[in-house]
């Protein structure tokens, strides 16, 4: 095809320099000749016909040749500028398009892998600059398939093929890694042979993935705590009435003092205490089970944190773990749901517990709960301490205990979701929720809420959101 091309051109030339030349000789015989010999005629004198024959002979054919050359070279001058202004504007489009596609791009030789040229989006993916890139043999950049962790060739990772995509994982300037899909196609220039290599960054489509894969996962297990708390509810109602039973009748008996000995009466005693125990732990659980209203109320911090507790004292006590609790009985109310907050307390129970069982078991564990109301008016809050000297927190745990789906706990079920809902619940309510951690020492999580006032009740319904 190129060389029909140029041979074309050729004729095309050899024809346009005929027809100029042509026209020159026309032009020459008809209106310059007699002119320029008239004017030779009158400043020259000859010595004979020939020598004058053999002058205007040399002077016709310099006058043609240079005509015909000038007005050849003119056009052919033009055309060729022409042409380099297309093949700037070209150059120039097809550059722009290059450097500003949303793809990383890449040019390699065939021979050596090794980068030609490459656009910003390219180098912005990998974290350099474009022409640090360049002359880089494309492996040195460390390409490695998501499930090994070895690195590998980028073509061996495509199976040897120059056609083909594949989902990849690159090392960065900064050392770390980034999902990517590569594709790459041969290309032929001027008898070179490349290699075009197409980058696309991946990271937002995984991460929206994972969390697709996250939100369904905890839907599914958002419906099992449904039906668990439903069959809970059921168990609880059944466990209510034998319950009621066994301490009626032990009640029954203690009443008949003639027939019973002082050990009986102390193990009778027992069974009521132990059968009233149980029936605490079961209304809290079928209250926490239960679909309260979101209406708010002025709720007692002391009541709901010992509701809370009651839910894990048996297990607390298993595990060995302390428990103090230093709330004043007259610490002033606040207007909450009381569900929710009872739900902020379970939480923060709950982790102080997997904290406390994951730490040595030679140390003593302590769960420490400690309740103060500070300020006065309407600048009174209520504030409330968890303490653990359990495993602690690193700071980069720290930074992200807060976030929905971040979890420590994820081999035991956890979802992520209890402190970023606590959080959540805590600023409905005006108020705000802290946490200070030192790794393999403790933790403490600080919980302030606004005091019920006359001052600022209207401000707290106003602002609570349901």
């Amino acid at each position: 095809m190129r060389k029909s091309t140029n041979l074309k051109f050729n004729l095309i030339f050899i024809l346009f320099t005929l027809l100029v030349t042509t026209i020159v000789i026309f032009t020459w015989e008809k209106m310059l000749r007699a002119p320029t010999f008239t004017w030779l005629d009158a400043r020259y004198s000859w010595n004979s016909n020939d020598e004058r024959w053999d002058y205007e002979q040399r002077v016709e054919h310099y006058i043609i040749s240079t005509l015909v050359d000038v007005i050849v070279v003119t056009l052919l001058l033009r055309l060729v500028s022409r042409q380099q202004r297309k093949l700037r504007a070209s150059e120039g489009r097809y550059r722009s398009l290059f450097e500003h596609a949303v793809t990383g791009i890449a040019i390699l030789g065939a021979a050596d892998h090794r980068l030609i040229d490459v656009n910003h989006k390219f180098g912005s993916i990998l974290g350099y600059q474009p022409d640090e890139l360049l002359g880089k043999e494309i492996d040195e950049l460390g390409w490695r398939v998501s499930d090994n962790p070895a690195p590998v060739g980028l073509f061996k990772s495509l199976n040897g093929s120059l056609a083909g995509e594949k989902e990849l994982l690159v090392k960065t300037a900064s050392g770390s890694e980034v999902p990517v899909s590569v594709s790459s196609n041969p290309l032929s220039i001027d008898d070179e042979n490349f290699i075009i290599l197409l980058v696309q960054d991946i990271s937002r489509r995984k991460r929206l993935e994972m969390e697709k894969e996250q939100m369904q996962r905890l839907l599914f297990q958002s419906a099992k705590l449904t039906s668990l708390g439903e069959l809970s509810a059921g168990v609880a109602h059944e466990i209510n009435n034998p319950l009621n039973g066994i301490i009626n009748f032990a009640q029954l008996l203690k009443d008949d003092l003639s027939t019973l000995t002082e050990t009986q009466q102390m193990m009778l005693d027992n069974i009521i205490g132990e059968g009233e125990r149980i029936s605490e732990i079961v209304r809290n659980l079928l209250t926490f089970a239960r679909q309260d209203s979101t209406a708010l109320a002025r709720v007692d911090i002391a009541g709901t944190i010992m509701a809370s507790l009651s839910l894990f004292s048996h297990q607390l006590h298993k595990d060995g773990i302390e428990v103090r609790v230093d709330v004043p009985d007259d610490l002033p109310p606040v207007l909450a749901d009381k569900s929710r907050l009872r739900q902020v307390m379970v939480n923060m129970i709950s982790n102080a517990h997997y904290a406390l069982k994951a730490a040595s078991s030679g140390e003593e564990r302590l769960l420490f709960i400690t309740g103060r109301a500070s300020g006065a008016g309407a600048e009174q809050k209520v504030r409330i301490e968890f303490f653990d000297n359990g495993i602690g927190m690193s700071q980069e745990v720290i930074d992200k205990v807060f976030n929905p789906f971040f979890t420590t706990k994820r081999d035991d079920g956890g979802t992520g979701l209890g402190l970023s809902l606590s959080f959540g619940i805590v600023r409905a309510h005006q108020g705000n929720i802290t946490v200070e951690s030192v790794e393999s020492s403790h933790t403490r999580f600080i919980i302030e809420l606004p005091a019920v006032c006359a001052q600022n009740v209207e401000e707290i319904q106003r602002k609570a959101v349901a």
